[in-house]
């Protein structure tokens, strides 16, 4: 739930409408998915006022990345979609007059949706393996819950705590 300042101008013409029409302070905070005193105070503010238009501009700092540099920052990853967080920050930061973060060069590819995943090496399964796992599990349909017991499911996951284990990673848009 957003407090007043969070609630876009559609939110508080509803909340107004809901309010003159003579919906209760709880039915419309249920109705816009806010709270209550987000309700009492925008209805106040557009009884005494006439308006309902929020002062808030913006929250936080501006952002050190600016359309310009994720733009760079996008062609960087393009050229080399292999390269670490690490090298990134090094490159953008060689052209760039503004020293950033390799912190700040994460947060900015992941709201450009840049993710980081291993490449797929896996096979596709063969006409062959499909007839295969087939003729398995019509051979095993009958098998009691203690036959079942005695078999040992594996999906081989790693699990790494506390050093890299040099796997490359690619950056790629979702999909």
């Amino acid at each position: 739930m957003g407090n007043a300042a969070d609630l876009s101008e559609f939110d508080r013409g509803q909340i107004v409408l809901t309010r003159r029409l003579g919906t209760s302070i709880t039915e419309t905070a249920r109705l816009v998915g806010c709270s209550r005193s987000a309700i009492f105070s925008i209805h106040a503010k557009w009884i005494n006022d006439g308006d309902t238009s929020s002062r808030r501009q913006g929250v936080g700092l501006p952002r050190i990345i600016k359309e310009k540099g994720r733009r760079r920052l996008s062609c960087l990853v393009k050229q080399n979609r292999r390269q670490t967080v690490a090298q990134l920050t090094a490159q953008y930061n060689a052209g760039s007059s503004a020293s950033v973060s390799e912190h700040t060069v994460q947060r900015a590819l992941l709201d450009m949706g840049l993710c980081s995943r291993r490449p797929t090496r896996v096979p596709l399964l063969t006409k062959r393996h499909r007839q295969l796992r087939l003729q398995w599990a019509r051979e095993h349909r009958d098998w009691t819950m203690d036959e079942w017991k005695r078999v040992a499911w594996s999906d081989e996951s790693r699990f790494l705590i506390h050093h890299v284990d040099g796997r490359v990673r690619v950056r790629h848009l979702p999909g």
